[in-house]
């Protein structure tokens, strides 16, 4: 008798362990566990329906279009500077609604404060932290921020050379850019971890 016991409880225990296992490998291999970053904090809204027609109210509808953003403060007024990645002139919004310029945080926007938010030319929503993740994990230094290329289509860094495509987040040798989560819903962009 001890040994049929025994017996059903190993098999249970069995049981239990391959269905733990097998949830941890479906949750391991679902695209949001190891696509999107939350390694340095991001939590950037923008109003689209304050602001019709910024590039940045814009980019999300447009494939191929890719801008990159920062917040500065000047005179009491949050300022966003828009850079685009398509040859148009940059933009400089003031953010003076009551939302935009006292209750909205613009600390948390990744590694340095900057980011790349655009649409694939796949229509596919995108948004990367501008500094090059290899240096940063490399040198450990926010000084690395990652620049347009000639086609605007890829992002390169001054440092170590490296080429990331817009359209993946990848380098040429496997690198992966910092990616945070993009939702738009016409009226509010929100990018975040």
């Amino acid at each position: 008798m001890r040994n049929t016991v025994c017996f059903v409880r190993n098999r249970i225990t069995g049981y239990a362990v391959s269905v733990i296992a097998c949830a941890l490998t479906l949750m391991a291999c679902t695209s949001d566990g190891y696509r999107y970053s939350t390694e340095y904090p991001c939590n950037f809204t923008f109003y689209a329906n304050y602001h019709p027609a910024s590039l940045l109210s814009r980019v999300i509808d447009n494939p191929g279009l890719f801008v990159w953003v920062e917040v500065q403060r000047k005179s009491g007024v949050n300022h966003l500077y828009v850079h685009p990645n398509n040859g148009d002139g940059d933009e400089d919004i003031a953010l003076t609604t009551e939302i935009e310029n006292n209750r909205l945080y613009y600390d948390d926007m990744g590694a340095n404060g900057q980011l790349i938010i655009g649409c694939t030319t796949f229509g596919e929503g995108r948004a990367y932290d501008r500094q090059c993740p290899y240096c940063l994990e490399n040198t450990s230094t926010l000084s690395h921020p990652l620049v347009f290329t000639g086609n605007g289509q890829s992002v390169t860094c001054g440092k170590c050379k490296r080429e990331y495509s817009l359209t993946t987040g990848i380098s040429n040798d496997g690198e992966r850019l910092k990616e945070y989560r993009v939702q738009y819903n016409g009226a509010m962009l929100k990018v975040h971890n």
